[in-house]
């Protein structure tokens, strides 16, 4: 069971390992977020803090909830941007883990898209988003994938499986490389404004960091309409659930913050504290069917 003092501690490891912010960081919660509702962050729909997490949806059917900045950030120029995040997944159940999260830039306030598949992102214009999928709908190509999304849509414009892992469920969600195994995961992604690139890559604690979007060719200025936007995280149950978690985030208005695991960083033994709670009570249970698709 997620024990909320055994986090707060935790995150307070992962904070003295963390490395030194970078000079273009102009969000910085890498100490967790307590008090950041209301306070820096609009926390709208089920969204709350739990501890020092930004607990976007608790494990049960049917929420919705987004947290993102309450004033409009200064991008780079071509909306440069890069960013780091530490996201944990977490007591899974119903008819299996769902549905996951996303990082998303928005040019409007609307806060709060649609549930389940829509993964609270849903029908959110003038945005660009990188969703961590963990439900398999039949827009999916799988039940577990990286992808782009844009203007509120759910079909992404292309996607990566962590690890190459493509079928996570009920009967194997604990498997390495599966983004709901309770595992603490890192994000990273940059985007350079000027080469229109964009970068993407995740490591789960205990293995490598891999790439998932390698020089993605997307204009995020055209879709946002502007250099400032908000951002934030947005996340969604359906008839399947988890605890959605932030556990903490940087971002930059520069390419400062890399995707090779060189900035921002927790150390193993910080992980692993923060670890501790998602791994309990792991057993094997249903599995239901699930294909692969291209997109």
């Amino acid at each position: 069971m997620f024990r909320t003092s055994l986090f707060a501690s935790a995150t307070l490891a992962l904070v003295g390992l963390a490395s030194p912010a970078q000079a273009g960081v102009i969000i910085n919660y890498a100490s967790g977020f307590g008090g950041a509702c209301g306070s820096g962050l609009t926390c709208v729909g089920d969204t709350v803090v739990v501890g020092n997490a930004l607990r976007l949806t608790p494990a049960v059917d049917g929420q919705a909830g987004a947290g993102y900045s309450t004033t409009p950030v200064a991008l780079g120029s071509g909306a440069t941007f890069s960013t780091s995040f530490q996201f944990q997944l977490t007591q899974p159940g119903g008819i299996d883990p769902a549905d996951g999260i996303t990082f998303v830039l928005a040019q409007g306030t609307s806060g709060l898209g649609g549930a389940g598949g829509g993964m609270g992102y849903q029908g959110v214009g003038n945005s660009v988003a990188i969703e961590f999928d963990t439900y398999w709908n039949g827009f999916d190509p799988n039940s577990n994938h990286v992808g782009v999304d844009t203007n509120g849509s759910l079909s992404s414009l292309l996607t990566a499986s962590p690890y190459g892992q493509t079928v996570c469920d009920l009967s194997n969600y604990a498997t390495d490389g599966c983004m709901s195994n309770g595992k603490v995961w890192s994000a990273f992604i940059n985007y350079d404004g000027s080469t229109q690139k964009l970068n993407v890559s995740v490591q789960q604690q205990g293995l490598a960091l891999v790439q998932m979007i390698t020089d993605y060719s997307i204009d995020i200025a055209s879709y946002l309409g502007s250099n400032n936007a908000y951002v934030g995280f947005t996340a969604a149950t359906g008839a399947g659930h988890e605890n959605h978690d932030i556990l903490g985030w940087q971002l930059a208005n520069d390419t400062s913050i890399g995707t090779d695991g060189s900035n921002n960083v927790p150390e193993p033994a910080g992980l692993a504290l923060l670890a501790i709670a998602g791994l309990a009570a792991l057993g094997a249970r249903r599995s239901g069917p699930h294909t692969t698709a291209t997109r």
